[in-house]
């Protein structure tokens, strides 16, 4: 929960940092560059921010998907995989005793 605070937090202020550097009418040319250059900048720091957010979120369906996490009635899921797993396996056994493999 803290990372995705975090990451939400890092988020939210470079969005806020591109709004902040909308153009004014009446600047000089420098200026205008180096705005542009910020927001560049702003903007790759958003996009990396939204891939730390993405990679939180893959970690964890991969965490829910393997058994790591707890479910909503609070048992873990790994006990039910690893039946499943052993019933598979049981089962691929008589099968290749049935081919003679």
């Amino acid at each position: 929960m803290q990372r995705s605070g975090t990451y939400i937090i890092q988020l939210l202020k470079r969005f806020e940092a591109i709004l902040a550097l909308a153009p004014v009418e009446g600047r000089d040319r420098n200026t205008t560059a180096v705005e542009a250059y910020e927001i560049e900048v702003q903007t790759a720091a958003l996009v990396r921010s939204a891939e730390d957010i993405l990679s939180l979120t893959r970690s964890l369906k991969e965490a829910w998907l393997f058994g790591q996490l707890n479910s909503v009635d609070g048992t873990r899921g790994m006990p039910k995989t690893d039946e499943d797993a052993k019933a598979v396996g049981e089962a691929l056994q008589k099968l290749l005793k049935q081919q003679n493999f």
